[in-house]
């Protein structure tokens, strides 16, 4: 039987039953209430509750629904840090057909994600959609993939693959070149990971790039501490080689999980912009961090992956910033995409100390009023409002909800927000967003009154 089932807890749903926990929103149930509401027998509630069978996931997800708790508060949960993904859908109530359901999937592409922890390229919010799903925190279900028995084997085999290819190439002479293209152990990884061949070699040759680096660095010191005629010099690279191998080592070992991980979270070419233009006007959710103007970002805020970002609305301005995982994310894997999406937008240098931790706003920044939260225009958005050809360089009016606004004077790059009272209507003489002009007047929201 599986973990998920078996580990159903027959206390648990008797204490949630009778509300022994006291919980002030809901009132003990008699087992023959319970069995009325969700269709069974009182026989049959009691045979649960004295472990002599076993719901199955409906079930489970019935007595939970009428309990008013997630149904995985029903299961002895001491062993969950070894259930798998299938345990943890099983307890969370969930069939494989109603997760394929609700996702809109093939069931070969859920069961391979069940069974083998592959995520499918072409959904790169897949994680966040499934966790949704099964209501459980992302965390959760990132610990259920790497309890997967074939996510062990594959990093037990990319482990041997990744070192195979670090022996072949790393120490080779002549330009760096990266692995050749036709390498059978390259070849078996793109297989593993199930994303294209020039993709992976590309990923290969950033991770292999990098430890050549340090390899050739671990090579300098070594020629100098054999052949310096200085002995404090020798002496200095002699230690300079043992620090630089032990690095080269730690960063050959990380490569598997990084390579997992990345595959697991790999944004698009178009959404990796949007993450690094977050990061750079310091839109983080860290310390003094910033809020971006989502519309102001892109006209589609949906494809902004949960897990990387947060959203929120301050009256009525929908704003988004990194989240801490996001910023991992940045940091972490700048230069995968840079090896993979060579002519996209870039994060600045990343672990310098951010511009608002400094004191230091970037350009764009504002408040609405009675809100303290710092409000930023991503720097792509505001460039274009000060280089579109044709246009005198002033203040210009755009929309940030039904209610605020914001001028921009395209001299300097400084914004200020101003709010119409409720139920005032936008002037005819302003045309919003798309820094254009119908009429003239001197309107209370016209761009020539309304300067930064």
């Amino acid at each position: 039987m599986a973990r998920g089932l078996a580990d159903f807890s027959p206390s648990e749903l008797r204490d949630h039953r009778m509300n022994v926990y006291a919980r002030p929103d809901r009132q003990p149930m008699t087992a023959e209430e319970l069995a009325r509401v969700i269709g069974t027998t009182k026989a049959q509630i009691l045979a649960y509750e004295n472990g002599h069978r076993v719901p199955d996931p409906q079930r489970i997800r019935a007595l939970a629904r009428a309990l008013r708790v997630h149904p995985m508060v029903l299961m002895n949960r001491q062993r969950q840090e070894d259930w798998d993904v299938a345990d943890v859908r099983r307890a969370c109530g969930l069939r494989a057909e109603d997760v394929v359901s609700r996702l809109g999937i093939s069931p070969k592409v859920y069961r391979r994600f069940e069974t083998e922890g592959i995520v499918p390229s072409r959904r790169p919010r897949f994680l966040d959609e499934v966790s949704r799903t099964f209501a459980i925190p992302r965390r959760f279900l990132e610990q259920a993939m790497d309890a997967t028995p074939a996510v062990k084997e594959r990093r037990r085999r990319v482990k041997e693959l990744v070192t195979k290819l670090a022996d072949t190439y790393v120490s080779a002479p002549g330009p760096w070149q990266g692995p050749a293209p036709d390498d059978p152990d390259l070849v078996a990884l793109a297989t593993i990971y199930g994303r294209p061949l020039t993709r992976t070699r590309r990923v290969m040759t950033y991770e292999l790039g990098e430890l050549r680096q340090r390899y050739v660095r671990a090579m300098r010191e070594n020629v100098i501490a054999q052949f310096d005629t200085d002995r404090e010099r020798q002496a200095s690279a002699q230690y300079a080689v043992v620090r630089w191998n032990d690095i080269f080592a730690r960063e050959l070992a990380r490569i598997p999980s990084r390579l997992e991980a990345f595959h697991r979270n790999a944004q698009p070419s178009d959404v990796w912009e949007l993450l690094a233009d977050l990061h750079n006007v310091d839109a983080v959710a860290r310390g003094e961090g910033l809020w971006a103007v989502a519309k102001f970002l892109t006209e589609d805020a949906t494809v902004l992956p949960p897990h990387l970002v947060e959203q929120r609305s301050i009256e009525g301005v929908l704003a988004c910033r990194l989240s801490r995982a996001g910023l991992a994310h940045v940091s972490r894997f700048a230069g995968l995409y840079a090896a993979l999406y060579p002519v996209t937008r870039k994060p600045a240098r990343t672990g310098r100390m951010s511009v608002a931790r400094k004191g230091v706003l970037p350009p764009g920044t504002f408040t609405l009023s009675n809100h303290p939260e710092r409000l930023v225009i991503p720097q792509p958005y505001l460039e274009k409002a000060v280089s579109d050809a044709g246009l005198p360089a002033r203040a210009r009016v755009v929309e940030l909800s039904q209610r605020h606004f914001l001028t921009i004077n395209t001299n300097s790059m400084a914004v200020a927000a101003f709010t119409l009272p409720s139920g005032t209507p936008l002037p005819e003489q302003v045309t919003i967003f798309g820094w254009e002009e119908e009429g003239e007047g001197n309107g209370p929201g016209d761009p020539e009154i309304g300067g930064a």
